[in-house]
């Protein structure tokens, strides 16, 4: 079994201190086998903020991987903007194509969904899904494949028809000729999880989770929260760990078995 932290939307810059503080002490108690931040670390791209970001990286325990989010490219330095968006997050976290780990049981490809282009809606590119297939396509069935993006493939339960990334189609089509079982994302400040059959025409099951901003108080009427996720090849299960004003602590468990092709929620 492995365990996944999925954070996401740390935005530092307009963090909450006493919330990160936590959010370590948490981390460390529940020693996960890897950190995956799903974009948005800094509130406006500056140095700064990239800085305190990085920060908090070194300061996990565990190992950690990371896609940018549209707020990690500037969105009022045009110049910026236009000639070096990631300029920033590639000299202050890493390259937005080495976002990979890989054991004996967990495989995880970051893909990165943010446009200068298009500042806040992403964009998932069709060389992107040949990297998903070049990355995962030659592994065994019982590795655990997971795929971390910013933008969601999956609206949330209260929304009919709210933007999803673009180019989902062919991403989806790459996921599920590779076998992915997971994709993580955030954005939307909103934590929730689903099947992508559920609203994408596909034969295979995959699970789909999103989590709420981590440590900003740029919150969307949920409290500060992230995934911890226990894997296995025909189990998963995720605990929303929410902070409550002094920790962060389980505030709910849903756990998915594998039925053939399809993952179900157990009850």
């Amino acid at each position: 079994m492995r365990t996944l932290a999925h954070l996401s939307d740390l935005h530092f810059g307009s963090e909450d201190p006493e919330v990160v503080a936590g959010l370590l002490e948490d981390l460390r108690a529940e020693a996960p086998s890897l950190v995956v931040v799903s974009g948005d670390l800094t509130q406006r791209a500056r140095r700064a903020q990239f800085r305190a970001a990085r920060a908090f990286l070194e300061a996990l325990p565990a190992p950690w991987l990371s896609v940018p989010g549209n707020h990690d490219i500037p969105l009022f330095d045009l110049a910026r903007r236009m000639l070096s968006p990631l300029g920033r997050y590639r000299r202050f976290v890493g390259h937005e194509d080495q976002a990979w780990f890989r054991d004996e049981a967990l495989a995880v490809v970051g893909l990165n969904t943010a446009r200068a282009d298009r500042w806040k809606h992403g964009r998932v590119e069709e060389e992107q899904a040949e990297t998903l297939r070049r990355r995962l396509r030659a592994l065994p069935d019982e590795v655990f494949k997971v795929v971390v993006t910013h933008h969601p493939f999956v609206p949330p339960p209260r929304e009919d028809a709210p933007p999803i990334v673009d180019g989902a189609a062919h991403a989806l089509a790459a996921a599920e000729a590779c076998g992915v079982d997971l994709m993580l994302a955030g954005h939307l400040h909103e934590g929730y999880t689903a099947d992508v059959r559920d609203h994408h025409l596909l034969r295979r099951s995959i699970l789909v989770a999103q989590a709420g901003t981590a440590t900003s108080h740029r919150r969307r009427m949920e409290p500060n929260a992230y995934n911890l996720i226990a894997v296995e090849p025909a189990r998963v299960r995720f605990d929303v760990r929410r902070w409550t004003g002094e920790a962060f602590t389980v505030h709910q468990s849903t756990l998915y078995l594998r039925n053939g092709e399809r993952w179900q929620r157990a009850h």
